[in-house]
C-alpha cells in the first residue's frame, strides 16, 4: 500500500472474495481504513455477493476516506452497484501527506527493499 502511496495513487481498489462468516467481524474494514488513513488515499473493498454451491459471499463492499473514515458501505447479501462520491483533493490534505509521508527515512530501511 505504500508502494502504491508513494507512486501517487489517490484510490486503491482491492478485490475481495469474501465469504460469509469467513474472517473474524470487521478484519477487513480495520485493515481498508488503516490502509487509507497511513497512505493518504480512498480504499475501495469490492466484494462478491451471493451462494455458491459451498459457501456465501458476504457483499459489503464499501469505501474508506484518507482519514480513514467508511463513507459508503453496500448491504450484506444484496446485490448492488455502490456508487460514492469522493473529493480527489481531499488527498493531499490528509494527515498522510502532511505527517507520514514527508518524514520518510528510506536510506533506514533501504537495504530491505529489493530492487527488481
Amino acid at each position: 500500500m505504500r508502494a502504491l502511496a508513494l507512486g501517487g495513487a489517490r484510490i486503491v481498489f482491492v478485490p475481495q472474495a469474501g465469504a460469509v462468516g469467513e474472517w473474524p467481524e470487521g478484519l477487513f474494514e480495520a485493515e481498508m481504513r488503516v490502509a487509507a488513513f497511513q497512505n493518504g488515499f480512498f480504499t475501495a473493498l469490492c466484494n462478491r455477493v451471493g451462494p455458491e454451491p459451498r459457501l456465501t459471499f458476504a457483499g459489503e463492499s464499501f469505501v474508506c476516506d484518507p482519514q480513514g473514515c467508511v463513507i459508503a458501505r453496500a448491504g450484506q447479501g444484496t446485490e448492488e452497484i455502490l456508487h460514492c462520491d469522493i473529493d480527489l483533493d481531499c488527498v493531499s490534505r490528509s494527515p498522510a501527506h502532511r505527517l507520514f509521508l514527508p518524514d520518510r527515512r528510506p536510506e533506514l530501511y533501504g537495504r530491505f527493499i529489493q530492487e527488481s
